[in-house]
This record gives structure tokens, sequence and C-alpha cells, in this order.
């Protein structure tokens, strides 16, 4: 998927074991292009700078600190950390740092999937009835979150 959206933007894959990684990083901060991590188990401390942003400015430059030398940083740099471990844990130092995005295919996931294109594909237009009541119902959870919030302003305010 990231692949392929990033890839009018020339996104660089690239792994902690690569031995061009450095390299591959430090390109990335200068030029804004997105880079792809494979196979994080555990975070590089190289990125430590990184992902806390610790970004200056110096002369008209924005520079981050990689390593031992500093290097031009990009407003439009994006960094992807992706492993296919199931089982990997991340410190909540690091948690708070980043955002997680679970990609992993459940049972209902699927079927949820599969019913979708089977609709699609034999009956378009009790799909078309499916999307409207699941957006219908997406709004009425938005609405009833409003209106318990609205509620419970309203009893504090009481007391």
């Amino acid at each position: 998927f990231l692949m392929k959206y990033y890839k009018s933007k020339k996104i660089v894959q690239t792994s902690f074991l690569d031995s061009s990684f450095m390299k591959n990083l430090e390109s990335a901060l200068r030029f804004g292009t997105p880079l792809l991590v494979h196979d994080v188990e555990s975070i590089d401390p190289v990125l430590n700078p990184v992902l806390n942003k610790e970004i200056r400015k110096q002369g008209g430059r924005i520079l981050i600190r990689l390593g031992d030398q500093d290097v031009d940083f990009s407003p439009s740099f994006i960094i992807f950390l992706a492993t296919r471990d199931p089982t990997a844990h991340f410190t909540p130092d690091l948690c708070s740092r980043v955002t997680f995005v679970n990609f992993t295919v459940t049972p209902s996931s699927l079927k949820a999937h599969c019913l979708h294109e089977v609709l699609k594909a034999e009956r378009p237009d009790i799909e078309q009835k499916r999307a409207d009541l699941l957006k219908l119902q997406g709004e009425f959870k938005v609405r009833l979150r409003g209106l318990e919030k609205s509620l419970l302003d309203a009893l504090n305010e009481s007391s």
C-alpha cells in the first residue's frame, strides 16, 4: 500500500541491517523523500533525534543531528517503520513519539471484506444500501457521543 501511495514521491525502502541505511536516511531527511524501514523489532538509537523531531534553525537552514553530523532537514520528510512480527513490543516512550497502525488481518475484517466484494459483484444495489447504512451508523455514533458529552456537561453544571 505505502509503495503504491508514495510511488510518485519516490519512496525508499531500507532496513536497519542494510549497509546503506545511514545513507538512505540522510538522503530522505535532506530531500524530503518518504522512507520505509522494514523489519523493525527494535529501534536503532540513531533514529532518536528524528523521532523526537530535534530540529534546529541555523542561518536560515533547518538542521537535525544524525550521528555525529548535522543534516539539512526537509519538512516534507516522512518515515514509516514496519514489522511483520505480530509479537513485537515497543516501549511506552516510543509509543508516545509515533503513530501505530495495525494492518493485521482478523477473521472479522476478512469476513467483512469478502462480504463487500461478493455483494459488489453480485448485488450492487444491496451493497449500496449496506454502504449507506454503515455511513448512517457512523453518523449516529458521532451524534451519540455528542449527546453523551452534552448530557455530562449539563449534569456537571447542575451539581
